[in-house]
């Protein structure tokens, strides 16, 4: 009974939606101010998230990251309370773009299949839900399941109570998901897959980021290139109350070279951008693990 009452158990998930459909939008502040407290009370989440800062700031005193990850957790409460409101009351939030010339070629259905590479920022959910929304293609959404099963169940639930006509949200957790993916983009759908954080059982690729030797998942790339394919990177980022914009950048083909898989091009071309991005909006990168290995 008391595992729903954990971080990342369900009665938190709960409790935002009873927030959303419930308390006046002026004590709205006051809810996110406890919900990111309790969270800086998580003490795997907190050092996972003050461990990040001190490869993404080098330098920074840590009583500085502590401050910085209240932010984070300050952040989080607020994409998850604005999917939430999009979901339930179909509210939207205000829009920005940056990289526009980027994104327009996805908008038209003659471009083929794509892949929309993201990651743990912002709100990747709400993102998916509004190009769907504005948009006659179809996009296959890749999402992590939750680790308690008791949230798991209750998101996938929400899943196919909010789901659009145009969109299609996907669990990494069968076997058969590549060749399910490699169809779907074969049929001219985008397939939205988050690209900086290895969960078990996926298959990954060694790299660089911050300095630091992390992993991260090779999937794309080799749906990419057995596509034939490009890669879209792609951000959606919190930039005020109820407002967003969405970072597109340049395009990146993986290229096959006779029977050679060379994905480290692609690779060097995606942690580029996704340095960038994270270097730029720190706030709002989701990860409560550590990305890379202490040195031994």
């Amino acid at each position: 009974m008391l595992q729903r009452f954990q971080v990342k158990g369900v009665f938190w998930r709960r409790f935002l939606r009873w927030a959303v459909l419930n308390v006046p939008l002026w004590i709205e502040p006051l809810v996110m101010a406890s919900w990111s407290l309790f969270f800086l009370l998580w003490g795997p989440g907190r050092r996972g998230v003050m461990r990040n800062l001190t490869a993404i700031k080098p330098g920074s005193w840590a009583v500085t990251n502590f401050c910085r990850t209240f932010l984070v957790f300050w952040n989080y409460a607020w994409t998850i309370t604005d999917n939430i409101r999009f979901k339930e009351l179909r509210t939207l939030p205000e829009w920005s773009f940056n990289g526009r010339e980027h994104f327009e070629p996805l908008m038209h259905e003659s471009n083929g299949g794509a892949i929309i590479l993201t990651a743990h920022m912002g709100s990747y959910d709400l993102g998916a839900h509004l190009f769907a929304a504005t948009t006659t293609r179809k996009i296959v959404m890749i999402r992590a399941p939750e680790v308690d099963p008791e949230t798991r169940q209750y998101e996938e639930a929400k899943v196919g109570k909010t789901a659009d006509d145009g969109l299609r949200v996907g669990f990494n957790t069968t076997g058969d998901l590549a060749f399910e993916l490699l169809a779907a983009v074969q049929r001219g759908e985008l397939v939205a897959i988050q690209g900086d954080r290895v969960t078990p059982g996926i298959a990954a690729a060694p790299v660089t980021l911050f300095g630091r030797e992390t992993k991260i998942p090779s999937g794309p790339f080799a749906l990419a290139m057995a596509a034939r394919v490009p890669i879209h990177p792609m951000f959606v980022v919190r930039t005020g109350l109820r407002s967003y914009a969405l970072v597109s950048g340049a395009p990146i083909v993986v290229e096959r070279k006779g029977r050679e898989r060379d994905f480290a091009p692609a690779i060097d071309a995606w942690l580029a951008q996704l340095e960038q991005v994270i270097r730029d909006y720190w706030f709002q990168w989701f990860a409560f693990e550590p990305f890379f290995e202490e040195p031994r």
